[in-house]
């Protein structure tokens, strides 16, 4: 099995990603990887959308369509498909995804770095604060992949999406905030490249001017989506490319599961 580095960016609006994030379209001019542009489901909300990318199934059909659905377990996952396979998988992530995986309500003193053994979540470092900076997130990123080396690498930065329901999409401070996580990312996924990962940038939802999403405007429903290969060679299109977010699973596994 390859090694796969997931890092879904909360509330990263497509058209901002292209704007700012000058390391990553640094490696799309250098033929080192692919980009795309994806519509999320709908209701465009964290939640909802967290499952359905890592599930492939719509919020109608996934029955997860409010971000209060709270303690509601989600099965049938890209994490069961890594554990089918034998795989392992480490998780750095806003709490809602361990609730989705443990299917109870998160508690910090006692969940703060649980493992999700059944569904092969061999280690786990949640956090539980909006404001919880990318910085800090990246680097429990990087100490689970230094002690574990998982197969799959599950990563959850919330700081666009925190710029965004205090300043708005589109604000010098949500655009700020892209370029952060931007430069973080130029330091760190080098490495992560070198050490085999091939690595996918997403997101669940975009951010509208008014501070909140989870409707139909396209500020709130176009993501980017980012594929850079361990081998360098980003220019040609893989098989299963995902034309909808639904896909993304499918596209995921597809990696998984390829030659080298």
């Amino acid at each position: 099995m390859n090694r796969l580095a997931v890092i879904l960016v909360d509330g990263l609006r497509d058209d901002t990603a292209r704007r700012c994030m000058g390391y990553m379209l640094a490696l799309q001019e250098a033929g080192r990887a692919r980009w795309s542009t994806l519509t999320c489901e709908l209701p465009s909300l964290s939640r909802p959308l967290y499952a359905t990318v890592v599930s492939g199934r719509r919020p109608v059909d996934h029955g997860i369509l409010s971000n209060d659905n709270v303690g509601v377990r989600l099965d049938d996952t890209l994490f069961d498909d890594v554990h089918a396979r034998g795989g392992r998988s480490a998780v750095a992530a806003y709490d809602w995804f361990y609730e989705l995986l443990a299917g109870e309500r998160f508690a910090p003193a006692r969940h703060r770095t649980a493992a999700c053994a059944g569904r092969g979540v061999i280690a786990g470092s949640w956090y539980f604060a909006d404001d919880y900076p990318d910085s800090h997130l990246l680097a429990d990123a990087e100490d689970l992949r230094r002690r574990h080396a998982p197969e799959l690498l599950f990563v959850h930065p919330m700081g666009l999406d925190n710029a965004g329901h205090v300043h708005g999409g589109g604000t010098d401070a949500y655009n700020l905030a892209a370029r952060k996580l931007d430069m973080a990312l130029a330091l760190l996924l080098p490495h992560w490249l070198a050490d085999g990962y091939d690595i996918v940038v997403t997101s669940d939802h975009g951010m509208n001017a008014d501070r909140m999403h989870g409707g139909n405007a396209p500020e709130e429903r176009a993501v980017p989506f980012v594929w850079m290969p361990a081998s360098g060679d980003g220019s040609a299109e893989p098989a299963a490319w995902p034309a909808s977010q639904l896909e993304i699973r499918r596209f995921l596994v597809d990696r998984l599961d390829a030659p080298r």
